[in-house]
């Protein structure tokens, strides 16, 4: 198991709460390292990107042009971090401020899915998202299945680092006139705006999406 090499207390070990927790958020930010950029140079690549949890994976769709994203991205060695933020925690100084998160990173291999899974995991990419909104559009067309690669990450114990910061704010163990308290911070989800081309009503998807609230 990946530890933390201080405020030990903020990890969280339980597999169901990591699940919780992936299954709450959208985006991640996938890194894989020093890669050979089309200038020639040599830097660390950092791919913010859309995932979903499936079972006990992490899947991620690109091109199959893409570098990471497509088949040039098998095998590799990778880290992919979400991160979520609940809350600002203002303290009687600047310095003894912080905020309230959660944050999960994931290490392992990636691989490419194979060509015949591929029209299966993308459907079920797009059902994780928001569940009964491939029923309401048309399927993907063949070309468009053969030009979007899935990657996986398996979320493997001993190889994945969940950390919480939340609860109460400590007293200080000073004098303070200041104001100090928490701030949450959520997501939701907006009024949704139909496309001016776009003469459906709003779909049972959308909307069940939009009453659940946002990640």
């Amino acid at each position: 198991m990946e530890t933390l090499n201080r405020k030990y207390g903020r990890q969280s070990t339980a597999r169901a709460a990591l699940d919780e927790f992936l299954d709450g958020q959208w985006w991640g930010v996938l890194n894989v390292g020093d890669v050979a950029r089309p200038n020639g140079m040599v830097r660390p690549l950092a791919v913010p990107t859309l995932y979903v949890r499936h079972e006990d994976r992490i899947l991620l769709h690109g091109s199959t042009g893409a570098g990471t994203l497509g088949v040039k991205g098998a095998g590799r060695q990778v880290a992919f971090c979400v991160t979520a933020m609940d809350a600002l925690v203002l303290a009687h100084s600047t310095f003894d401020s912080s905020v309230h998160y959660r944050s999960a990173v994931l290490y392992g291999e990636v691989q490419p899915a194979r060509r015949e899974d591929r029209a299966a995991l993308l459907e079920r990419f797009s059902e994780l998202l928001i569940p009964g909104r491939t029923a309401e559009v048309r399927a993907m067309l063949p070309k468009e299945i053969a030009a979007t690669n899935v990657i996986s990450l398996p979320i493997v114990d001993g190889d994945w680092v969940y950390k919480v910061n939340g609860g109460p704010m400590a007293e200080p163990d000073e004098e303070t006139t200041a104001w100090a308290g928490i701030v949450p911070f959520s997501v939701t989800y907006g009024e949704p705006q139909r496309a001016d081309w776009s003469t459906a009503d709003l779909p049972d998807s959308v909307r069940a999406m939009v009453a659940a609230g946002g990640a």
